[in-house]
């Protein structure tokens, strides 16, 4: 604090705007009972030496995000927001899984150590979900009042429906494609945080799963009936669907007999 007297600095209190705020933890809304500082002490000499971006401000905080902010060598109030909220996320992923996969109307059925378990689960789980889109609030800090620039997402879209919350989303497009939740949310992931995109995949995954194992019932029961060896049936008639997308199993088996079967047997 010495070398930052010296140099005409000082950490401004960050002072909430709205009284609603006071008291409150601005990383994710919950009571605050600590101050964290952007940036850390510790680190105070290295940014002052640097010039590297740094807010000098001093934070109202609740002890869980303070301890988890005590491993971010941050200056900026944004950079540690967004620390703390992964920090939590991370912490409380079983919970958060919970509430995207159940909801409360799920739980009638189940027995009641698992319910129980399940319910403290989408308790945790809902106040996690509060606490990591918490958007922080207007402040005033050395005279100067500052604007929150935190949005979270404005919502989530399912071919035209649309959610404000992941969780709403993941579970209408479970309930209208049939999909299980845990798959869904998988492929959500690997494909652009999209449920359409996801949904599509899906299903066109599905459909080559049928597509194969139709294919390989009927070349295996062409090749029974006609004598022939499965291996030889299924590279004719592949072929023949690679040369024609338009052309089904049956035509190309059809195929296969009229050119290839039919008149080895007339010899």
């Amino acid at each position: 604090m010495d070398d930052l007297m010296k140099q005409g600095l000082e950490y401004h209190v960050l002072i909430p705007t709205h009284s609603s705020h006071f008291n409150c933890c601005y990383f994710c809304g919950c009571i605050a009972t600590e101050y964290d500082f952007s940036p850390p002490k510790k680190y105070l000499a290295f940014y002052l030496a640097t010039k590297e971006a740094a807010d000098f401000l001093q934070v109202p905080c609740c002890y869980e995000c303070l301890e988890h902010l005590k491993a971010c060598k941050a200056g900026s109030l944004e950079e540690r927001r967004d620390f703390a909220k992964k920090k939590l996320a991370k912490k409380y992923q079983k919970a958060l899984t919970i509430y995207e996969m159940w909801t409360t109307e799920e739980l009638a059925g189940l027995d009641f150590s698992l319910r129980h378990s399940i319910a403290a689960g989408l308790q945790l789980g809902e106040e996690t979900t509060n606490r990591i889109t918490f958007p922080g609030f207007t402040f005033e800090a050395a005279g100067f009042e500052q604007k929150v620039s935190y949005q979270p997402p404005q919502y989530f879209a399912v071919f035209g429906e649309q959610f404000t919350t992941f969780r709403d989303a993941l579970d209408f497009a479970s309930k209208a494609y049939r999909i299980p939740k845990i798959t869904l949310k998988e492929y959500f992931a690997d494909h652009q945080n999209s449920f359409e995109k996801a949904i599509n995949a899906i299903h066109k995954e599905t459909a080559d799963k049928e597509f194969q194992k139709q294919l390989k019932t009927l070349c295996g029961q062409f090749a029974k009936q006609h004598k022939q060896a499965v291996i030889f049936v299924h590279k004719q008639v592949d072929r023949y669907l690679s040369e024609n997308e338009d052309m089904t199993i049956a035509e190309a088996l059809t195929q296969l007999y009229e050119t290839r079967v039919k008149p080895s047997l007339s010899r």
